[in-house]
């Protein structure tokens, strides 16, 4: 499955074109036909020469020459496209970014590069030697720099892997691996400054904790159908549609199909083109499928995403009817003027996230709820806390009293002056059984945010006596930005009286701290 051109690629709409020659005639290197396809798509250009793509998920079984991609195209952007804009973007400027879920991986591709352009190398390639200044491998700063300054730095893929000056050119190797939104929160911000900028993620399929992965992917195949119900069916022409929706936003996937045995050829070859082209075989394919469980194999050799086969406690249809707008736009609804906001707290079972969520009431009487903040670890919820219901006139924070992490915080906010909601015993239960009914009765209104769609799409209970609690170890994903949704719902429902506060909404938007 692809995003389709908004016209024919060719050498005038396409930078994908100039890759592919720049590989073969300074690199010496030949792409395999899905490198050059996967290309030419990818790097398509308006009419100013900008790109189309802002952001580009590229999705293909392990094994089939990710990294000798990512070298070229990592090669390309610093020898020349960092100076095709340099009244916009000066050469000193530039920056690749190159990032993975650890060093070593984003290592292999700067590597790579590094030893075509290597000026302390004989063997290197002398028209790209002769224009790099030097190579840093310093532990904290390993940085290929040109003679004019462009530079392609690695990073591992975490909060501060945005430090520093603005990326022209993003590289996220790995993306599945990407279990919060951390990384991409520090990463993608560092793209928004510069003229022309791209970021790129590669990987094979994820499963339900790749939280990045699965919400760039879900956006991505929207826009496909919504391209396939309006210009395929002849609804809309193309520049209509372009008019009206962000085409920014790319996906190039080869893939099994969902229901395929595990040893269909025809899946097998579609989700590993370099078949035929290089050193992977059916032959190795089959052996891979002796010794991997099925699971593993699905994912890393057929690139099918596999989640878990169990019923979720809230149904995710229902989920998708009460959604309201994304957190990336502040539209959707608001909350009635006056209306009473209950904040709630949850955090992650490894304690290594905490979230806030608030809830209150619109005008027509309807529920709406969302994510407000999220951060890793837990020390710095007490004083955002403190801040925000300061700012905006929240008393009351509901958040389980016991058994979890987030129980550490009941006695601290207390002393802050704050009116806590203990959610214990049986009220766990009420607690998730209330979000159930409202989303069961599409009485509830939420932002369509990643982080929640995920934790519904994964979220069970267990049975507690008479009632079902929220079970944060059987839960596949993490489920705690739910779980505080829930107890922010269950405190607003039980309050006794509806005290004049004002609208966090109007204002604000989700904070990543």
């Amino acid at each position: 499955m692809w995003t389709k051109p908004l016209r024919p690629l060719t050498r005038e709409t396409s930078m994908g074109f100039e890759v592919v020659d720049f590989a073969l005639m300074f690199l010496r290197v030949t792409l395999y036909p899905w490198q050059v396809w996967f290309l030419i798509h990818a790097l398509e250009i308006h009419d100013d020469g900008t790109y189309r793509f802002k952001r580009v998920i590229g999705l293909v079984a392990r094994q089939n020459g990710k990294t000798k991609l990512i070298t070229v195209l990592a090669a390309w952007w610093l020898f020349v496209d960092s100076d095709r804009f340099p009244e916009d973007v000066h050469p000193r400027d530039f920056k690749v970014l190159g990032t993975a879920q650890n060093l070593d991986i984003a290592r292999d591709a700067w590597a790579a590069v590094g030893r075509f352009c290597d000026p302390l190398d004989d063997e290197s390639i002398p028209a790209l030697s002769g224009s790099t200044e030097k190579i840093s491998g310093s532990h904290g700063f390993e940085a290929l720099i040109l003679k004019n300054k462009t530079v392609y730095e690695i990073r591992a893929a975490n909060r501060g892997a945005g430090r520093g000056k603005s990326a022209a050119r993003v590289i996220m190797d790995e993306l599945r691996e990407q279990r919060t939104w951390d990384a991409w929160a520090a990463i993608s911000q560092t793209t928004k400054a510069v003229f022309n900028s791209q970021l790129i993620g590669i990987s094979n399929a994820g499963d339900s904790g790749s939280v990045v992965l699965l919400h760039q992917r879900k956006a991505a195949l929207a826009f496909i159908e919504a391209w396939e119900s309006m210009v395929e069916s002849g609804v809309q022409d193309i520049e209509d549609f372009a008019n009206g929706h962000d085409t920014s936003l790319g996906i190039f996937e080869w893939s099994a199909p969902d229901a395929c045995a595990p040893d269909d050829v025809q899946g097998i070859l579609q989700a590993n083109p370099s078949i035929g082209h290089g050193v992977i075989t059916l032959d190795s394919i089959r052996a891979d499928r002796e010794g991997m469980p099925d699971r593993e194999y699905r994912t890393e050799v057929l690139c099918q995403w596999v989640t878990a086969a169990v019923a979720t406690y809230l149904d995710n249809g229902g989920w998708i009817d009460c959604a309201d707008a994304p957190d990336e736009i502040n539209e959707g609804s608001t909350l009635a003027e006056g209306s009473q906001l209950v904040l709630g707290i949850d955090t992650s079972g490894n304690r290594a996230m905490s979230f806030l969520s608030v809830a209150g009431y619109r005008d027509d009487g309807l529920i709406h709820g969302e994510v407000i903040a999220q951060r890793a670890g837990m020390l710095w919820v007490p004083a955002v806390v403190a801040k925000i219901c300061e700012k905006f006139g929240i008393t009351h924070i509901a958040i389980q009293a016991r058994g979890c992490p987030a129980a550490e915080f009941v006695e601290p906010l207390r002393e802050l002056g704050f009116t806590i909601v203990e959610i214990s015993g049986m009220a766990l239960g009420s607690s998730a059984g209330r979000i159930r009914d409202r989303v069961r009765d599409r009485t509830i209104r939420h932002r369509s945010q990643g982080l929640l769609d995920i934790a519904v799409s994964g979220g069970v209970t267990k049975r507690l006596g008479e009632v079902q609690v929220w079970d944060r170890t059987a839960s596949v994903v993490d489920i705690a930005p739910l779980v505080a949704l829930s107890n922010a719902l269950y405190g607003l429902e039980t309050l006794p009286s509806a005290d004049s506060t004002a609208s966090y909404y109007e204002d604000n938007d989700l904070m990543v701290l």
